[in-house]
């Protein structure tokens, strides 16, 4: 981030390399559209360039980078008229090649998992994807959201209660 400071546009793009895709899988939890998600990336990584000299060292870059990212998530959630829908398609991993029965059970999972995942009220589901799908720390997520760790903590046991509430009655085994 220093090279990016002095105005090396190469460095950016060795930074666009090394945390485009989990930008990009935050990006896309926090919308629920792959199109947007990946607007808001090229936004992101231009907000990068253009405050480069708002970045502050030693911070980690890391949580300067998703702040950025939580900041346009809720600009672009504002500007929005309804809620975001369901993607058309979900990226399903594939390993070992499942049988036709397995994929569509694993996709079928995972649209009721994005479905929960909407659902949360948005300062919960930036904890959730945050933590989840990205790894960061109760106080790394802390320093991103600008809340305290005990907030953060309170936000997270609040979504994954309201998921596992929404995805109970749908995963129960008929008996």
């Amino acid at each position: 981030m220093h090279r990016v400071q002095s105005g090396e546009k190469s460095a950016l793009s060795m930074l666009m390399r090394r945390y485009a895709n989990s930008l990009l899988t935050y990006l896309h939890r926090m919308t629920g559209n792959h199109h947007s998600s990946e607007e808001l990336l090229q936004e992101v990584f231009l907000a990068v360039w253009v405050q480069r000299k708002s970045y502050e060292y030693p911070r980690p870059f890391r949580r300067w980078l998703f702040g950025i990212a939580t900041n346009k998530c809720r600009s672009a959630n504002r500007s929005r008229v309804r809620r975001p829908t369901l993607p058309g398609s979900v990226d399903v991993p594939s390993s070992n090649a499942p049988s036709p029965h397995e994929a569509a059970v694993a996709t079928e999972t995972a649209l009721v998992v994005e479905q929960a995942l909407l659902r949360l009220p948005e300062q919960q589901r930036e904890v959730v994807v945050l933590r989840v799908w990205n790894g960061l720390s109760y106080q790394a997520i802390s320093d991103v959201l600008n809340r305290s760790e005990g907030t953060i903590r309170s936000q997270m046991h609040h979504a994954l209660n309201s998921i596992r509430k929404f995805l109970e009655p749908r995963f129960r085994e008929e008996e």
